[in-house]
């Protein structure tokens, strides 16, 4: 005979994991209201936004743009924040995870173990994902077995920066802390499963169980999300579709970290509220959730900072030399969708590092021609 639920227990367990979403939801109200409510900076995003559209990159309209959020009277402080939120948005997950940073000592102090056994590992797949070359045999296998092509398309936010800001701004950190979620999801995934499968009766050993198959994840899906930062994407001609490379490994991550999440989750607080305590699961759910958070931001601030440009451009030098793609533009002016090739992936990248910054205005941008290829590449397959 199944056990009975304990009601209490699960509404308990229920209200103490709803505090992060009913925090979370007018934490993000209230961003929304300050990085954009008035109307100056409102004009500034879509200032911003034309030259996205415009399949340009940012830095060579800074001079002009200077000049728009002048006359508008934004600050340049406010200014970069404006442009890292419409190029890195923060959704509801983030403010999930904000909480982590307010008992940041605490929680650094749970997660450290984790952050310095995490390291080695981190650079062993690194090793052998991109000095062994095995990530790019990989993309090569993939695009041959599915009938792809691999292309690049810049994003607005590539070339060098017109100067040296300071890093105690917030706006430096809003890119890193965009790809903290990811991370932390993992982290909640590893222990529901450990939790599941095992069932020890240990809180000790479940811990390091989680934290070891936590580390072997975000070492892998980090590895990849930093060499996959490289503005590559993969075309489908048979779907006639555009899927950029790090969205087709989050495409891969949902379905089984998601929907996993929540199947687990739901799972897990109905047996313990049957014959456990579903208050206490929950209130260590939380926990692993924020200390989670701290292993994800301690990787974006630490690796990343350290090893992602060099990740990103050794695996840029494999792509060239094993695909030679090429760089497209993607661009949208008055409701119409223009798909434009431009030249070699290689091309592309050194005229992109040789950006002078400002050169060019929005008199530039309005009277940009199309371009058609003088040829036709040629058939990757």
């Amino acid at each position: 005979m199944a056990t009975e639920v304990d009601i209490q227990s699960l509404v308990w367990a229920l209200g103490i994991l709803a505090v992060p979403v009913l925090t979370a939801i007018p934490l993000r109200f209230i961003w929304q209201l300050w990085i954009g409510g008035s109307h100056e900076e409102s004009e500034y995003k879509t200032t911003v936004r034309q030259i996205i559209d415009s399949g340009r990159q940012l830095e060579s309209y800074r001079n002009s743009l200077n000049d728009v959020a002048r006359s508008l009277r934004i600050t340049p402080s406010r200014q970069r924040l404006i442009e890292a939120d419409i190029l890195n948005p923060l959704s509801i997950s983030h403010f999930l995870i904000l909480p982590a940073l307010i008992i940041f000592p605490l929680a650094f102090i749970v997660a450290l173990p984790v952050m310095i056994v995490g390291l080695p590992v981190i650079l062993l797949v690194e090793f052998l994902l991109i000095r062994q070359r095995i990530l790019i045999k990989i993309m090569s296998f993939i695009e041959r077995t599915m009938h792809w092509q691999i292309i690049h398309i810049p994003q607005a936010h590539r070339g060098s920066p017109a100067k040296e800001r300071n890093y105690t701004e917030f706006s430096q950190h809003i890119e890193h802390f965009h790809k903290v979620p990811r991370g932390v999801f993992l982290g909640l995934f590893a222990y529901l499963i450990v939790h599941w499968i095992f069932k020890l009766e240990n809180f000790g050993t479940e811990v390091i169980l989680s934290s070891l198959l936590y580390i072997a994840l975000l070492a892998l899906v980090g590895v990849l999300s930093t060499a996959f930062e490289t503005d590559l994407v993969f075309v489908d001609p048979s779907k006639g579709r555009l899927i950029p490379i790090d969205q087709w490994v989050e495409s891969l991550l949902k379905p089984l970290v998601g929907v996993g999440l929540i199947f687990l989750l739901g799972r897990d607080v109905l047996e313990e509220a049957r014959g456990g305590n579903a208050a206490l699961f929950a209130t260590t759910f939380l926990a692993i959730l924020y200390g989670a958070a701290i292993v994800g931001i301690a990787y974006q601030w630490g690796y990343s900072s350290w090893r992602g440009r060099k990740v990103q451009r050794s695996f840029e030098q494999q792509v060239i030399e094993t695909l030679d793609p090429l760089s497209y533009d993607l661009t949208r002016s008055k409701g119409r969708i223009e798909f434009i090739v431009r030249k070699p992936m290689a091309e592309r990248l050194q005229e992109i590092e040789e950006i002078h910054t400002g050169q060019l205005t929005f008199e530039d941008l309005d009277s940009m021609p199309s371009s058609t290829p003088k040829e036709a590449p040629q058939n990757p397959l």
